[in-house]
């Protein structure tokens, strides 16, 4: 399967895009993702996993537990997805979220 047909079919899929949604204006563990969406753990590292490797989402941090555990914390990366279908042939574009939207987030943030 081409990328264009990962990237149709993973935002096809109800879960992934509530991931995806969720993931919009905060971080989240597999674990919390899993509690808020009410989505079984398994199908969340799945599906996160797919996001990942399509460049969706990103892993911004990993913190260690008490327990020395390593817990990955996920955001969504992408600003919009554009897939096309033009003569028997589908393509896509990411639009990723460029740094300067990340400090105009980071500093409402901050001034909340």
């Amino acid at each position: 399967m081409d990328d264009a047909s990962e990237i149709l079919d993973t935002i096809s899929d109800e879960s992934s895009r509530k991931i995806i949604k969720l993931l919009t204006n905060t971080e989240y563990t597999i674990q919390q993702i899993s509690d808020v969406l009410n989505i079984p753990l398994s199908t969340v590292y799945r599906k996160t996993r797919k996001l990942e490797e399509l460049k969706i989402i990103k892993k911004t941090k990993v913190v260690r537990t008490l327990e020395g555990l390593d817990e990955s914390y996920y955001k969504n990366w992408t600003y919009e997805i554009v897939v096309t279908y033009r003569d028997g042939d589908l393509s896509y574009k990411l639009e990723h979220l460029k740094i300067e939207d990340k400090i105009v987030r980071l500093w409402q943030k901050f001034s909340e």
